[in-house]
């Protein structure tokens, strides 16, 4: 472990690492025959793969209220931790466009939105309000995100279209995304996953993450099972929440909608609260060492395995009988004696396994990628 580890909330980086590995799974589902439990919901709706991003973020806003708050009671000032900010942020969506160059490079055009480029702006403007403003202007900004981008979608027409609906025709933040990103956003779809206004949504994501990370930080005479049992409890409200709005505003990944972002937001504390309560209070700690590889190193270990992926998904050897290699390799390895499906989700955890074989040589030798 390198200086910093006794610095370091274990269950932080354990709760970082169960996100990775799920996104891993999810951007590297094994052949082109992807199992259901990988994919992500068609429109609206949700899977377990449409809970993976959002939990991330969660942990994401969590973890900023950590490190910027021991920063500041080292001494260091706001000019000085935002240019830190920025720079990180600018290094984060750097690498979001390293892997669309790989994925989604011309003919369709590279794609500028991305998982990374999100996760860079969510970063951004979640550090710099938590730097400037407390916890009750930190809620009533994530309210007016949350009501505000309600009402743009529900509310504002689509040109050429007339009055709004949750289609992907007639909501305003895929026009914004048609509009705006043209040839530079998912190809072939009529809005991106991580599009322009759905960041709104995102954002709040985020900004649910940094009022959890305050709740856990503060000193008013709460004990810690306390805490966390308000965490849990809080996530457990914002689930049913976000669960009562989708009756009427349809829970959507793919535009981030309000209800989205309550469900999956308060799913995402509820579950960190029990990692929590199970690591720093319970003193179970065995169970995470392998999570904590990818929550040590979650931007080398997402970046790397991506781009790993996209090169097996691009190659397509000769031997290979038209087949992409990862294809190739999935029906040698698993084909032969499980359905497609099955095989392909095989293969994708054997992937992942593979990830983390890597990043463990990483840990061994204290390598982490600081930004």
């Amino acid at each position: 472990m390198d200086s910093e580890s006794d610095k370091r909330l274990f269950s932080l980086d354990v709760f970082r690492g169960i996100t990775i590995a799920g996104m891993i799974l999810v951007d590297c589902p094994g052949s082109s025959v992807v199992h259901p439990l990988l994919r992500h919901a068609p429109w609206n709706g949700w899977t377990l793969a449409d809970l993976v991003f959002p939990s991330f973020l969660v942990i994401m806003g969590i973890s900023l209220v950590v490190s910027l708050s021991r920063r500041v009671a080292c001494g260091e000032k706001f000019p000085q931790l935002s240019l830190r900010i920025l720079r990180r942020s600018a290094i984060i969506f750097s690498f979001g466009l390293l892997i669309s160059f790989f994925i989604f490079n011309p003919p369709t055009g590279l794609r500028i939105p991305g998982v990374l480029q999100r996760i860079s702006v969510c970063y951004l403007f979640c550090s710099i309000i938590y730097l400037t403003a407390g916890p009750l202007v930190q809620a009533l900004l994530c309210a007016a995100l949350l009501i505000g981008y309600w009402l743009l979608i529900a509310h504002l027409p689509v040109p050429g279209y007339g009055a709004p609906d949750f289609t992907q025709a007639g909501n305003i933040a895929c026009y914004v995304d048609r509009a705006v990103l043209g040839r530079h956003m998912w190809a072939g779809a009529l809005c991106d996953p991580e599009g322009i206004l759905s960041t709104l949504g995102a954002v709040a994501t985020a900004l649910l993450g940094v009022l959890s990370g305050e709740w856990l930080l503060s000193v008013r005479g709460k004990s810690l099972g306390t805490k966390v049992a308000g965490l849990f409890a809080a996530g457990a409200i914002l689930m049913l929440a976000g669960l009562g709005w989708g009756r009427s505003l349809p829970i959507n990944k793919h535009i981030w909608t309000s209800s989205y972002v309550l469900f999956t937001g308060g799913l995402a504390m509820a579950g960190y609260a029990l990692c929590y309560g199970l690591i720093e209070i319970a003193g179970f700690k065995a169970w995470g060492k392998s999570f904590e590889i990818f929550g040590r190193n979650p931007l080398l270990s997402y970046f790397l395995s991506g781009l790993f992926y996209a090169l097996q998904q691009y190659s397509h050897p000769s031997w290979a009988g038209g087949l992409s290699f990862n294809d190739w390799l999935c029906a040698r390895l698993f084909g032969w004696w499980l359905s497609p499906v099955n095989a392909s989700l095989l293969y994708a955890f054997a992937y992942l396994l593979i990830c983390l074989v890597g990043m463990r040589e990483l840990y061994r030798r204290k390598i982490f990628l600081k930004i």
